[in-house]
């Protein structure tokens, strides 16, 4: 090979290496721009899944403001699809009255210089949504030159629910701090206030200024550090979530008001502080000791009444919601004993002869909505028979349905007693009267009739004639007797009352009787007491008395018996008891055997004037008189007198 012909193949080497290392730069370069295509495409894709799932709305437009991304959380805040708004003006979503400004504040920015720019700074904007609601945002816009092109991309974000939450919390602040209640919050560690409300200021009469230096032992006199670190600990260590307690508070000017404290542990920004929301007790204890005055009056005013105030439910047995303590001197039943249905006050207390009438007379108020006055009579614990007196009315609900009943009731027994005296009193007025003019009517045909008896009696020889003669007599002198015991009763003299030895008078009164006793086999048996005191009586009338109730005894032991005459001193009284051992008298009898004409004997033994003038008698003398009875085994009269004091 000649020297050309070398250098020949020399070049040609030289340029085939060269082509080949071109080749191989060429297919280093196309693996690399592979490689790159590659990768943007990841980053494209990885760059469109960002902008679709981020949770603030992302629009683009070009040059000309026409929507070419709209990503889906903008689909949820302007509520519609992006393909709606694709190609069209992002004016649809600006407020016509800043659309003007928006154009303008976009042209600024595409002039500019920046790429970055957060819009509405200084003042708050809005959006419109699709629906056309307006509604407060946050919004900055970034924009991105290529190829002579231009597009801003909007990043925005829906502040309707923060706007919201700030407005609340500001509401809530806002009343917390005017609130009338004192709230403090306190550092964990220094517990130095950090917030005080302007309610707690004022009560107090610290600034702010001067209470954040301060802490809360400063004001609360009744603790110390290690009190009130005691009291903390719990809070802090998580064992409790909330303390109360009562306490005091102290102003600035020294004078202190009660208070009730409720107190929490919180994390605020990592930091520990104390919640204490404090109500002024002030009123709270005022209105309380107004109430216990109000309470103890109303008690006293329960307690001192004559009466007994009740609230029942509308039933047969009148079940107790509430009844005053005086219903024990009534009825002899305590309260406790209602209140726990032990007794039943319309099966137990109220008479079984009364209890329809009562029941009849309250339905009937009920179901006309007016209130009930009746009086009955009640039977107490120690079986003594009242009268009493009832006014009430139906306690109503809201749809007018009576849900309970409420009344008072007192004891009327002595206004009864006094009313039946009354109308005694009223009766032997008027039998007086009628005793005078049948005394002067009467009297003398009776005078006229017995002379002309007894003439025709002594010249009568017919045995026959003489019989029925006798018995005119004897009616005539029975009704002359009559009518001189009411001469007597309406024309008694007027009782002189002086110094009197009863046992002289009962002395007197028996050896009167000592032959009637003895014949009827009566046995008299004396029990006085010890030297006793002498009464106040007309000794006359007295003996009237004693033998008109000594004659009743007689004639109730008509078979033999024995009588007890008792005298014992009682206070200021003289007790004199006369007690048989005769029939009795039964029980419904009793209340009537002092009326006028009133008797228990038989026809033509008696006038029933007896012991209406007994009673008369006792009652001219300030005296008292009342009968016990027991059918078969006898009666015992008792005589109350006024002992005599010089």
């Amino acid at each position: 090979m000649n020297k050309e012909s070398s250098s020949s193949e020399h070049d040609l080497k030289k340029e085939l290496l060269s082509l080949q290392q071109e080749v191989a730069e060429l297919r280093a370069v196309q693996a690399m721009h592979h490689d790159t295509q590659e990768g943007l495409d990841v980053l494209e894709r990885q760059l469109a899944s960002i902008v679709h799932s981020a949770m603030d709305g992302i629009i683009t437009i070009d040059d000309d403001h026409n929507i070419v991304l709209f990503n889906a959380a903008a689909e949820e805040i302007f509520q519609c699809s992006a393909s709606d708004v694709l190609g069209k003006p992002l004016d649809k979503f600006i407020p016509l009255s800043a659309r003007s400004d928006h154009h303008e504040h976009l042209q600024r920015f595409a002039q500019s210089g920046e790429t970055y720019r957060r819009m509405g700074m200084y003042r708050e904007i809005s959006g419109l949504r699709y629906t056309g609601e307006l509604f407060p945002l946050e919004a900055s816009i970034s924009k991105v030159e290529r190829a002579g092109k231009r597009w801003m991309t909007v990043i925005l974000r829906d502040i309707s629910q923060r706007k919201l939450s700030e407005e609340r919390a500001e509401y809530l602040g806002q009343i917390l701090e005017e609130s009338l209640n004192e709230l403090y919050v306190f550092d964990a560690e220094t517990w130095l206030f950090l917030q005080v409300n302007k309610g707690a200021q004022k009560n107090l009469g610290y600034t702010m200024a001067e209470m954040s230096i301060m802490t809360p032992v400063q004001i609360k006199p009744d603790f110390s550090n290690d009190s009130f670190h005691e009291l903390l600990e719990p809070l802090r260590m998580g064992n409790r979530k909330k303390i109360q307690f009562q306490t005091t508070h102290q102003r600035k000017n020294g004078t202190t008001y009660p208070i009730e404290v409720h107190l929490q542990y919180r994390l605020h920004v990592g930091r520990g502080v104390f919640v204490a929301v404090i109500l002024d007790l002030t009123e709270r204890i005022q209105t309380q000791q107004q109430l216990k005055e109000v309470q103890r009056t109303f008690s006293a005013l329960l307690t001192n009444l004559p009466g007994t105030v009740y609230r029942c439910q509308n039933d047969s047995d009148w079940t107790m919601e509430f009844i005053s303590q005086s219903c024990q001197s009534l009825t002899g039943y305590t309260p406790e004993a209602f209140l726990a249905r032990h007794v039943s006050f319309g099966q137990d207390v109220i008479l079984s002869d009364d209890i329809a009438k009562v029941n009849r007379e309250i339905q009937k108020a009920l179901q006309a909505k007016v209130s009930f006055q009746i009086s009955y009579r009640i039977k107490t614990k120690e079986n003594v028979i009242k009268w009493v007196y009832e006014q009430g009315s139906g306690v109503l609900s809201e749809s007018r349905e009576v849900k309970a009943i409420e009344g008072y009731i007192f004891d009327v027994t002595q206004e009864r007693r006094l009313e039946e005296q009354l109308r005694k009193t009223e009766r032997l007025a008027e039998l007086g009267t009628l005793a005078s003019g049948m005394a002067h009517e009467i009297g003398t045909p009776m005078n006229v009739i017995l002379g002309r008896a007894e003439l025709l009696m002594r010249k009568a020889k017919d045995e026959v004639t003489r019989r029925g003669l006798e018995t005119i007599v004897t009616q005539v002198e029975r009704i002359t007797k009559i009518m001189n015991q009411l001469l007597s009763f309406a024309r008694k003299r007027p009782s002189e009352q002086r110094c009197v030895d009863l046992v002289l008078v009962i002395g007197n009164v028996l050896e009167i009787l000592v032959e009637k006793l003895n014949s009827q086999s009566i046995d008299i048996v004396k029990d006085y007491e010890s030297d006793l005191p002498q009464v106040l009586a007309d000794a006359d009338h007295i003996s009237q008395v004693l033998l008109n109730l000594m004659l009743n005894a007689c004639q109730a032991m008509l078979e033999g018996g024995t009588l007890t005459i008792r005298l014992c001193a009682r206070e200021d009284m003289l007790e004199l008891s006369l007690q048989d051992t005769g029939t009795g008298i039964p029980e419904e009898q009793i209340s009537k055997i002092f009326d006028p004409f009133y008797t228990t004997k038989a026809v033509g033994e008696g006038t029933g004037l007896g012991l209406t003038v007994v009673h008369g008698i006792i009652q001219e003398h300030n005296g008292t008189i009342h009968v016990t009875s027991v059918p078969g085994q006898g009666t015992n009269f008792i005589v109350s007198l006024p002992i005599y004091s010089a």
